[in-house]
């Protein structure tokens, strides 16, 4: 594992200029990634709903749930403005990638481009998975401190998005919780609405023409891979910004010293190539420093990044002890001195801050 470096070594500007070249978003290459996963998302459809064999069915979930991950991963790019080189294109088929996992394009796009990219890791601005101080912690409502409990258990991942994020800020959102209302939040918001009304009706549909068990088939074809798809996207936003020597900030000027922006990201390898399956978004350093890059040029500016600056970046390979151990240390934190607490408020990792100011 590596540990950040003094932030004055290299510059923001230093290295993202390093990544520059990665800056190809293109046409064909978009189009042939959109079509298959459509294709895939299709064709699980198809299984859940024709086939007759059980073990099919399941099979077709699964891959509803893959395509919907891979779907909403070129949505999440079309959104940065990475993925096609049209911008009148991504925000098209933005929003046709993202409606599998009713996502609201304009809605991600206020909570992820502005909000967590801007300001990662600094509390009150980024609000995916930040944690609470122990005097925040006691100071919440039983069923709260209950709610984070389960959400920091190590399996709560699916619960932590499904409400603290889609439910309360990608799905309607209200103005308390993201700061403002736009006609076009509502738009988009109701274009998922009406998509899903569309995709319970084909279901149903289908299992009354075939007169098979609609509950199955409306659990298989869409409650289990929307269930899945919460908890694969909650764990995956976890472990980008979670770890025992990641730091976690409440003053603005202390985030931009220590440059947090840039250190407070993690690159994480998953065995059997599961990262590759989801477009390579596990390169989140490079994804950081430039979401400009698309999903197809990420892996090679990694390594490009890695090469030049491997000490200032947090790096591992999952495991089963090292996701264990980022659970169990990673519950609380003491924004002042720099740790991550138990829910007892016990130390159980202090986080390496350089001394040094940018």
């Amino acid at each position: 594992m590596s540990n950040p470096a003094n932030p004055t070594e290299a510059t923001p500007a230093s290295r993202k200029a390093l990544l520059l070249a990665f800056e190809n978003a293109g046409f064909l290459r978009p189009f042939m990634a959109l079509a298959i996963d459509l294709s895939l998302f299709a064709g699980g459809l198809a299984l859940v709903l024709i086939e007759s064999a059980i073990w099919l069915k399941f099979l077709g979930s699964v891959l509803i749930t893959a395509a919907i991950v891979r779907l909403f991963l070129i949505g999440h790019d079309a959104c940065h403005g990475s993925f096609f080189k049209s911008d009148v294109l991504n925000h098209i088929f933005g929003r046709v990638a993202f409606l599998p996992s009713m996502t609201a394009f304009s809605l991600w796009d206020v909570g992820h481009n502005v909000a967590h990219h801007g300001f990662n890791n600094l509390k009150g601005r980024d609000q995916v998975w930040a944690p609470f101080s122990k005097q925040e912690f006691d100071a919440l409502p039983r069923y709260r401190r209950l709610l984070e409990r389960v959400y920091r258990s190590g399996a709560g991942w699916g619960l932590y998005y499904f409400l603290e994020l889609w439910w309360k800020k990608l799905y309607f959102a209200t103005r308390k919780q993201i700061g403002a209302s736009r006609a076009k939040y509502h738009w988009d918001s109701a274009l998922v609405t009406v998509t899903m009304a569309l995709w319970i009706t084909l279901v149903v549909a289908v299992a009354i023409e075939t007169e098979q068990n609609v509950w199955v088939l409306l659990a298989l074809g869409i409650v289990v891979p929307f269930a899945l798809w919460n908890t694969i996207m909650g764990f995956v936003v976890f472990v980008h910004h979670t770890h025992p020597a990641i730091a976690w900030f409440q003053k603005r000027h202390e985030w931009q010293r220590y440059r947090a922006y840039l250190t407070a990201t993690v690159q994480v390898g998953f065995p059997f190539g599961i990262d590759r399956l989801m477009h390579n978004i596990m390169e989140h350093n490079a994804h950081h420093l430039n979401p400009r890059i698309p999903m197809y040029s990420l892996r090679r500016a990694q390594a490009v990044l890695t090469e030049r600056f491997n000490d200032q970046f947090q790096a591992y390979r999952m495991t089963w002890q090292s996701y264990r151990d980022c659970v169990r240390r990673c519950k609380l934190y003491d924004f002042t001195n720099h740790a991550w607490l138990d829910f007892r408020g016990q130390v159980t990792s202090r986080v390496p801050l350089s001394s040094a100011a940018a």
